[in-house]
């Protein structure tokens, strides 16, 4: 029988060489899941104990994305102790990977399960304590599940718990909170990018101070609440500064067009690109952190906005959507758009990315050959699960971690029992398609990203030049939403006295 979670080994204990080969685990998952990770204030965190918070909107992507983070350097390479429902146990698949993280299993009212009891989270807590008083890292989502919301949930108060019954358990223990917020471009779809900001540390010493002085007074459970509810409090608001709150996905879509809108403005880009270069004229991703500040900004305009100019902020709003409606249809991008394609840069970029993508090509056949079956198989996993917007990339990446390496175990065993022995003997073909496998998959990978990307822009160029009504409509829809959003955003710096943040 299957041990409790509750009888696992304390995680205090140290395991330097398991928790690097964790460490080295997430850092190769993330690389391959994500096409790009943007790790943005990582010299913030502090050395000494930590409690890290982040918001949760993408399941267990969420704790791989901040041990990749964490463990590349910060906080001093250290592996973060992560807190996970007990449920999580009764998964088989997913048990063995919560040890090898050496997860803390915790035990939620609302998850009251035969048998549990307030002891089982004391000796969870205790866990905490004892590794934050050895200078470790624990870290949690306070939301207290994952979610698909457009900003952050209530929070629980598990974070600000720990951090004060630590600092009364040992004396002069004061862990800094440092809140992480993770963005995604697109949450669940492989090879897209992700953004991890670390924000200021939180010093507890405060609420510490006031927990200690209160509690010993006849009050003191009101008191001890009381000092609760205060950090948990400023680490609401300070998870609130390194992520992105819509009041609805509706209005996260709408800002986030005219974030795009505002970034580049109607006709700026044939006019400023750089002709010798082509330098802002041909089409390109944003980073993804100066997105983010922009967002921000875009948000706390769009609500000040609508409460002082409602009818000039729904003109806006419509003109937006008018523009969103044709780019949708047609399959584009507002940089697409927005760009001149200059002749000499434009067929420099095609050339350049037509010879790597004959490079890669005779490996990356091999390597989408070796890895047809299990990406196809973990493309259907991911399908199932696509009614909850926040599991198809957890689906997709602990099904790879499972299905790639028994293919590429099975096709290794095949070469070794089908085909004529090499000059290397059965055992030496297995070993190299044991190598070939995943080597040729990363290429493929490199390939198809490249490919892809070839492949849109040639479509955008082509159909903004072959259908030049459509394309006219696109850019004087484009021009009057960009224009609309320059209004706005002049209007805001009048309402904020000429110093608005955008």
């Amino acid at each position: 029988m299957a041990a409790n979670p509750e009888t696992l080994p304390a995680v205090a204990a140290a395991r330097p060489r398991l928790d690097r080969l964790v460490a080295a685990l997430s850092r190769l998952v993330v690389r391959i899941f994500f096409r790009e990770l943007e790790v943005v204030g990582a010299a913030r965190l502090p050395p000494g104990p930590l409690v890290v918070v982040a918001n949760h909107q993408n399941g267990v992507i969420d704790p791989l994305l901040i041990v990749a983070a964490l463990s590349a350097g910060g906080a001093g390479g250290r592996m973060p102790r992560f807190l996970a429902t007990h449920l999580l146990w009764r998964n088989p698949a997913l048990r063995p990977w919560l040890q090898l993280g050496g997860v803390i299993p915790i035990y939620r009212p609302k998850d009251a399960a035969p048998g549990a009891s307030p002891a089982h989270n004391a000796a969870a807590f205790a866990r905490c304590h004892e590794q934050l008083a050895a200078g470790g890292v624990v870290a949690l989502f306070p939301e207290g599940t994952s979610h698909s919301e457009p900003g952050l949930v209530p929070l629980k108060s598990g974070a600000a718990r720990i951090v004060l019954e630590a600092a009364r358990r040992f004396p002069g223990l004061a862990p800094a909170i440092v809140p992480i917020g993770l963005t995604f471009e697109a949450k669940g779809t492989f090879r897209s990018r992700a953004l991890l900001e670390v924000g200021e540390p939180i010093d507890p010493a405060a609420e510490i101070a006031r927990d200690a002085d209160e509690s010993a007074a006849e009050s003191g459970a009101a008191a001890a609440a009381g000092a609760v509810r205060a950090l948990t409090a400023r680490i609401d608001a300070g998870l609130k500064a390194v992520t992105l709150n819509y009041g609805s996905w509706e209005e996260a879509r709408r800002i986030g067009r005219a974030a795009e809108l505002f970034s580049r403005p109607a006709g700026a880009s044939a006019a400023a690109g750089n002709a010798a270069t082509g330098a802002g004229a041909l089409p390109g991703e944003t980073p993804l952190a100066e997105r983010f500040s922009l967002h921000r900004a875009l948000i706390e305009g769009y609500a000040e906005l609508c409460r002082h100019d409602p009818e000039r902020t729904a003109a806006a709003a419509a003109a937006i959507d008018r523009y969103d409606r044709l780019l949708g249809a047609l399959r584009l991008r507002d940089d697409q758009v927005a760009a001149s394609y200059p002749a000499a840069p434009a067929a420099r970029w095609v050339g350049l990315t037509a010879l790597r993508l004959l490079g890669y090509l005779p490996l990356a056949a091999v390597g989408m050959v070796l890895n047809w079956l299990p990406y196809r198989a973990v493309g259907e996993i991911a399908a199932r699960a696509a009614a909850e917007p926040d599991m198809p990339a957890s689906f997709k990446v602990f099904g790879g971690i499972v299905l790639f390496p028994v293919a590429w175990v099975l096709e290794a065993a095949l070469v070794a029992w089908r085909v004529a022995p090499l000059p290397v003997g059965r055992a030496g073909a297995a070993l190299l398609m044991l190598v070939a496998a995943p080597a040729t998959g990363r290429i493929a990978l490199a390939f198809n990203d490249r490919r892809g990307r070839l492949w849109r822009e040639a479509r955008a160029y082509l159909l903004l030049r072959s259908r030049r009504a459509i394309a006219a409509e696109l850019r004087a829809r484009r021009a009057a939403a960009a224009a609309e959003v320059a209004g706005l955003a002049e209007r805001y710096r009048q309402l904020a006295g000429g110093a608005g943040p955008v």
